[in-house]
């Protein structure tokens, strides 16, 4: 059976990143085990805080509301400092400790963008992922403070440069048969959709063919 492999680069507070991942959630209950969804962080903001204030950010949410028709709030944004850095940590670091899958980076970006709560500061951030994997705080701090997670968030967000890609999410798919897609910013259910089903179509019509003759 033809598998396609999807590659999620995400920043974990990003409220575009949570409007893409609800068709990505769609995605993979229609596709099952023929998708293989990872995800990888690719920071915001050079690791530095919103470049942006609360008054600016709710402006944008605004328009994203117009676009997506899902509602954000702004109010998490409760500190010139406020970075998304944090977030990306305790997600990483939870990684570490087994919570592989998107479970908690979805938990954390909703608590963010649509509940407000203020996951750009160290404290908040640590305790609710704490609170939702169920994993002990000491040693999830513990980890978020060791320098091979800080390592990994930046060996992925340089992977993510080099592909040139101008938006978080973006996407990297490939099947079997070497086929490849990048899709940036792309968020609804239905371009995901198209892209994928040809892909797995080209897939397994090259399994009944089978392999070329020597």
């Amino acid at each position: 059976m033809a598998v396609i492999d999807l590659t999620a680069y995400i920043d974990v507070l990003s409220s575009w990143c949570y409007v893409g991942d609800l068709a990505l959630q769609k995605i993979e209950k229609k596709y099952g085990n023929r998708l293989r969804v990872e995800w990888r962080i690719a920071q915001l903001f050079d690791f530095g805080p919103l470049p942006y204030t609360r008054e600016q950010l709710a402006w944008y949410y605004a328009r994203t509301a117009k676009i997506s028709g899902v509602e954000m709030n702004a109010a998490w944004v409760d500190t010139p400092d406020a970075t998304t850095m944090h977030a990306n940590q305790a997600a990483e670091a939870a990684r570490t400790l087994g919570v592989t899958d998107m479970s908690l980076v979805r938990a954390l970006n909703r608590a963010n963008v649509i509940d407000g709560r203020p996951l750009g500061r160290r404290e908040p951030a640590l305790d609710e992922a704490a609170r939702i994997s169920g994993l002990d705080r000491a040693e999830l701090d513990r980890v978020m403070r060791d320098p091979a997670t800080a390592a990994r968030i930046k060996q992925t967000t340089t992977e993510f440069e080099a592909l040139n890609l101008p938006q978080r999410p973006s996407y990297v798919l490939r099947n079997p048969t070497g086929d490849l897609a990048l899709l940036s910013g792309i968020y609804t259910f239905e371009s995901l959709d198209a892209v994928i089903g040809e892909m797995l179509h080209a897939s397994e019509i090259t399994e009944q063919v089978g392999p070329e003759p020597a």
